[in-house]
C-alpha cells in the first residue's frame, strides 16, 4: 500500500516513516508534505492509497485540505492525526467521512493497528468493485451474447436493425468489418465441461487478440461460435491463419481436438449472418476435408467434381419423404438419383464423394446440423477416403445412402420430431409455454430438428413476423397481465416473462405498448 504523509514538523513526519518502515512492511511511503498547499497538489500527483495528516497547520488545517482533495476526486483513506481533544475537529471529520485517527504522540503498535484496518477496509472496499465490475462485465457479454445469436440465427441482412442490436449489446460498428467461424470439438462431453470452457476462451482470446475484438460463447452442444471485428483490409490468409495456430493451441495447451469452419470477411455488420452461414456450412464438408483442420469457406468452392446431375425437383422430393418419415418413398428417389449418377461417365471417387455430399447436405439442410450427428452413420467422418476405400460398387454406395436416410427417420421418430406440415404451429405451442425461459433459435432447432436459419425463414412464411417479434409479444402480453393483476415490482416481472436486462425490457415495453412498464400501470389505476 503506498501512503503520504503530511506534516508542518518534520522530526514528526521522520518519525512516521521510521516506524511505518521498521512495523509495516507492507506498507511504503511515497511522499512527504510539510503544508497543507503542497500536500494537495503531490496526493493529486502520486494517487496514494492512504494518507497520514495532521490537523493542525497554519494556513489550511488536515480537514480543509481532506475536503479539497475529496472534490477533486480523491480516492486515498485518511488517517488523522492530532494532539488536542477538540470536539470541533472531530465534528467535521466524520462529516467529511473520515473513521480514522490517532493522537500524538504516535506509538508503533497503535500506528501498525490504525494502518491494518485502513488496509482491510481498502482492501474490501476494492473486491466489491471488483465483483461489481464482474458482474457489469457478464451481463454485457451475455447481452453481446444474445445480440449476436439473434443476428446469426436469424439471417437478417436488415444493416439498420442488425446495427440496432449491435449497438444495444455495445458491439462497435463503424470501420469494423466481421468475419465468423465455429469451432466443433471431438469430445463434446469433455469438451464443454465448465472447468475446460473459461481455459478454452482464454485460449482464443489469447490467439485472437491481434484483432479489433473477438466475441465467443457456446452455440449448441460440442460447438463455440466466433464473431471477429477486424480491419476491412486484414488478409483472409491471416485469419485462417489464425484459426490454425487455435488448433494447434488447444490441442498443445488441453490436449483437445477441434475442427474449424471460417466464412468470409464481410464489410458490413448486416454480414455476419451470412459470414456465419458460410463458417456452418464450411464446417459440414469435414466429411471430405477430414478433422483437426481449418476449412475456409472459399476452399470448398474450388473443390473438384463439378458435374450436378442432381436436380432440385429431386432434392425437394427426397427433402418432403425425410419431412414426412417415409421409407419407402426415400428410397425410391435415391434409386432415381443413382440412376441418373451411374449415367455419368467416368466419375473419379472425389466426384462420387461430392455427388454424395451434396445429396446429403442439399436433404438435411433444413435440419439441425447438431442433431444430425447423433445418427451413428452422419456422426463420424461420413464418406472419408476409408469408408470410399470399401464401397466398391456404386449399389453399394446406394445401400449406404439408403442406411442414412433410414438412421435419420429413425432418429426422427426416436425423438418424436413433428412432421413438417405441424412443425410451426408445435413451436408456437411450445414457445407460448416456456416463453420465461431463455429459447433462442439456436435451442428451438436443437428440439424440433430444424437449421435455426430455415427455422427464421420457414416461422416468417407461415405467420408473417419473426420469431424474436413473436417472442417478445408473448412476453410483453404475459407482462401487461401481471402489471393488471398482481403488486409485483417492475424488475420481478422482467425476470419473470424471461428478460434478465431490466432496461431492455423497459424499452421493448414502451416500443410495443405506448408506455414504461410503471407509467401502464399507473394508466390502469387512474381508469
Amino acid at each position: 500500500m503506498k501512503v503520504f504523509l503530511v506534516d508542518d514538523e518534520k522530526g514528526i513526519l521522520d518519525g512516521l516513516q521510521l516506524l511505518i518502515k521498521r512495523n509495516i512492511p507492507a506498507c511504503k511511503v511515497i511522499g512527504v508534505a510539510l503544508n497543507a498547499h503542497e500536500g494537495v497538489k503531490l496526493i493529486q500527483e502520486q494517487k496514494p492509497d492512504i494518507v497520514i495528516t495532521d490537523v493542525r497547520m497554519p494556513q489550511i488545517d488536515g480537514l480543509e485540505m481532506i475536503r479539497l482533495l475529496k472534490e477533486a476526486g480523491c480516492q486515498a483513506k485518511f488517517i488523522v492525526l492530532s494532539g488536542y481533544a477538540d470536539f470541533e475537529y472531530a465534528r467535521r471529520g466524520i462529516q467529511l467521512g473520515v473513521q480514522f485517527y490517532l493522537n500524538k504522540p504516535v506509538e508503533g503498535r497503535e500506528l501498525r493497528d490504525c494502518i491494518q484496518k485502513v488496509v482491510e477496509t481498502i482492501e474490501t472496499e476494492k473486491a466489491k468493485i471488483r465483483e461489481v465490475e464482474d458482474l457489469k462485465q457478464e451481463v454485457q457479454s451475455r447481452m453481446q451474447e444474445i445480440s449476436l445469436r439473434d443476428i446469426i440465427d436469424v439471417g437478417s441482412e436488415n444493416t439498420e436493425y442488425v446495427e440496432g442490436l449491435l449497438r444495444m449489446a455495445a458491439i462497435p460498428i463503424e470501420g469494423n468489418s466481421f468475419v465468423c467461424a465455429l469451432l466443433e470439438f471431438g469430445d463434446t462431453l469433455e469438451s464443454f465441461k465448465e472447468f475446460v470452457l473459461e481455459p478454452m476462451f482464454r485460449q482464443i482470446d489469447h490467439v485472437f487478440g491481434k484483432y479489433r475484438e473477438v466475441y465467443r460463447f457456446r452455440y449448441s452442444r460440442g460447438q463455440i461460435a466466433l464473431v471477429v471485428a477486424v480491419n476491412p483490409d486484414t488478409a483472409y490468409e491471416n485469419l485462417v491463419g489464425s484459426a490454425q495456430r487455435l488448433i494447434e493451441s488447444l490441442y498443445r495447451e488441453l490436449k483437445l481436438p477441434i475442427t474449424v469452419g471460417i466464412g468470409t470477411v464481410h464489410e458490413r455488420a448486416a454480414g455476419i449472418s451470412r459470414s456465419f452461414e458460410e463458417a456452418r456450412y464450411a464446417l459440414s464438408y469435414k466429411v471430405i476435408k477430414g478433422v483437426d483442420v481449418v476449412i475456409p469457406y472459399p476452399d470448398i468452392l474450388s473443390l473438384p467434381g463439378t458435374s450436378h446431375p442432381i436436380s432440385e425437383d429431386m432434392i425437394i422430393q427426397l427433402e418432403s419423404g425425410l419431412d414426412n418419415m417415409d421409407d419407402a418413398e426415400c428410397v425410391r428417389i435415391i434409386h432415381e438419383i443413382f440412376q441418373q449418377m451411374e449415367s455419368e461417365k467416368e466419375m473419379s471417387p472425389i466426384d462420387l464423394q461430392l455427388q454424395c455430399l451434396n445429396i446429403l447436405l442439399s436433404s438435411v439442410r433444413k435440419m439441425s446440423f447438431l442433431q444430425l450427428q447423433q445418427n451413428n452413420l452422419l456422426g463420424g467422418n461420413i464418406l472419408s477416403t476409408e469408408d470410399t476405400s470399401r464401397i466398391r460398387t456404386m449399389e453399394q454406395l446406394e445401400q449406404w445412402m439408403v442406411q442414412v436416410f433410414r438412421g435419420i427417420i429413425s432418429l426422427k421418430r426416436e425423438k418424436k420430431i413433428p412432421k413438417k406440415k405441424d412443425i410451426i404451429t408445435e413451436i408456437k405451442e411450445y414457445v407460448k409455454n416456456h416463453y420465461n425461459d431463455q429459447i433462442s433459435l439456436a435451442d428451438l432447432s436443437d428440439r424440433f430438428f430444424i437449421n435455426p436459419f430455415y427455422l427464421s425463414q420457414l416461422f416468417k412464411q407461415k405467420t408473417g413476423d419473426t420469431y424474436l417479434n413473436f417472442l417478445a409479444q408473448i412476453r410483453i402480453n404475459k407482462s401487461k397481465e401481471l402489471l393488471e393483476k398482481t403488486n409485483l415490482k417492475v424488475y420481478e416481472i422482467c425476470q419473470l416473462v424471461g428478460y434478465s436486462d431490466g432496461q431492455h425490457f423497459s424499452r421493448l415495453f414502451e416500443k410495443l405498448v405506448g408506455a414504461k412498464p410503471s407509467e401502464y400501470r399507473k394508466n390502469l389505476r387512474r381508469k
